[in-house]
């Protein structure tokens, strides 16, 4: 960095002319902060406390750095004391607040969140089946009977989250256990009545000690199943890894690669589930950006490749969703809390590797999916909000029996811990 040495050199001669000068100081501080000196950007701040005690953004700066550095209680004194003073501008307070979170979620060695969502749903289309009732199989038409056709439904859901960090010795380095569970009960269609849950568990590594700065790399184990009409119908295992990174206070971006195993399970209902066991793996990536205090706006791409027992359940997926988020706070709002509102729509693609025999000996399946929804969260106080959401769904298929549409609608009830 032949530039950045030279404007650091150059300041370095101004301050020495002029130790009051905090503008060179700022300056040069920054400079060694991108250079990847955080120890002359803090100590060249910390000169700057002689003629400034108190400064809010001088205590706000140090306190970023020695975040970054990984030095979380001298953090909080700085931020805290930024905070303290009556004179602190609102701009610099709304940098140092996500700063001072931050710093109680990394510097306590065990943490335990998460929420439970309880609530119902409307699906114009639960079973995700065709409209019509006429089908073509191997060039000849099918009159389906009333269970394989469209049918509207409601059901109670209950899901819940719960994230368990432990700090490790490595400075910044974490172990995570991530638990993921659904659970659902349908009015009519008893057969779709589901219970789901999913836990992840591995080691997160701050990679600042290699000078990525903002950069976390997670590896972890996974293991699930699934039980449809209290029939065992899928467990799995496998691993996966994580790189996230903070590129700038406003964009944030996270990669994912995922393997798992999957053993379907055959039942009276799903006599043949299990032709879909086999391997599943799976890429995503999610880019967020924050446009102001109030509006953000991500996109996220997927891609999986699925290997199948049974050749024409094999496939090859890949999509793309983005959506935008607004906060904001209702004159008629009963708490200062702001409510979130996310519209997101996209748009996947599957091919299947050969035709389904019984449905078509030459064709393979194709089908485009598009989907759009849009989200309100009511905060009622800190811990509870009310959560609603409504969808639509479309899927277009060479194949008539795979076809459908379907447009839901939920509301529920949030608590955080």
């Amino acid at each position: 960095m032949p530039g950045i040495a030279a404007q650091r050199q150059a300041l370095f001669a101004q301050m020495l002319a002029d130790p009051s000068d905090l503008d060179a100081a700022f300056r040069y501080a920054a400079l060694s902060a991108e250079a990847g000196d955080l120890e002359g950007a803090i100590a060249t701040l910390e000169r700057m406390l002689i003629f400034a005690p108190g400064l809010p953004r001088l205590q706000l700066e140090l306190g970023v750095l020695y975040f970054r550095l990984g030095a979380y209680d001298t953090a909080r004194t700085y931020l805290e004391g930024a905070l303290s003073s009556p004179e602190t501008p609102d701009e610099v307070r709304e940098r140092v607040r996500p700063f001072l979170a931050a710093v109680e979620d990394r510097s306590s060695l065990q943490s335990l969140s998460g929420a439970v969502l309880l609530g119902g749903r409307y699906q114009s289309n639960a079973n995700a089946a065709p409209e019509s009732r006429t089908v073509n199989l191997n060039g000849i038409d099918f009159l389906l009977g009333d269970a394989a056709i469209r049918s509207a439904d409601v059901n109670g859901f209950a899901s819940g989250t719960l994230r368990y960090v432990h700090a490790l010795p490595g400075q910044g380095d974490r172990f995570e256990v991530n638990l993921q569970s659904y659970g659902a009960l349908y009015a009519e269609r008893r057969e779709l009545d589901t219970i789901l849950g999913e836990v992840t568990a591995g080691p997160v590594f701050d990679l600042r000690r290699w000078r990525f700065e903002g950069t976390y790399l997670g590896v972890y184990a996974i293991l699930g199943g699934v039980m449809l009409d209290a029939d065992p119908y899928l467990v799995s295992g496998g691993v996966g890894t994580s790189l996230a990174k903070t590129f700038d206070p406003a964009t944030q971006g996270l990669l994912r690669a995922e393997y798992r195993r999957e053993e379907f399970r055959d039942s009276a209902l799903r006599p043949t589930a299990s032709s879909r066991t086999g391997d599943r793996y799976s890429l995503s990536g999610l880019l967020e950006h924050r446009l102001s205090d109030t509006l953000s706006v991500f996109a996220i791409g997927s891609g999986e490749r699925r290997d199948a027992d049974a050749d024409f359940l094999s496939l090859w997926e890949g999509g793309a969703t983005l959506g935008v988020t607004k906060t904001f706070v209702p004159s008629f709002a009963w708490t200062e809390a702001p409510w979130s509102a996310t519209l997101s729509g996209g748009y996947a693609h599957r091919c299947y590797d050969d035709p389904d025999p019984i449905i078509d000996r030459v064709r393979s399946e194709r089908d485009d999916e598009f989907f759009a929804q849009a989200a309100l969260s009511v905060p009622v106080n800190d811990r509870w909000s009310i959560q609603s959401i409504v969808g639509y769904r479309d899927l277009s298929s060479n194949y008539d029996l795979r076809s459908f549409s379907n447009v839901s609608a939920s509301l529920g009830v949030m608590r955080r811990f």
